[in-house]
């Protein structure tokens, strides 16, 4: 009964902004485990290509 009560008062408009926040969140944690990913992984490539190819050239 209560329950019920709870998901009348949560309007449409209210489980859309709600679930944008949520929606929002999730991008942001995503976003930082991406780029942890990509820097962890990214080291390792460096270091093996220099370890194939040797160090990058530069004037």
């Amino acid at each position: 009964m209560i329950q019920e009560k709870i998901m009348e008062s949560l309007l449409t408009s209210e489980n859309l902004f709600y679930g944008g926040i949520a929606a929002m969140a999730a991008a942001v944690l995503m976003t930082v485990l991406c780029i942890v990913v990509f820097c962890i992984t990214g080291k390792r490539i460096k270091k093996k290509l220099i370890r194939e190819y040797g160090e990058p050239y530069r004037k």
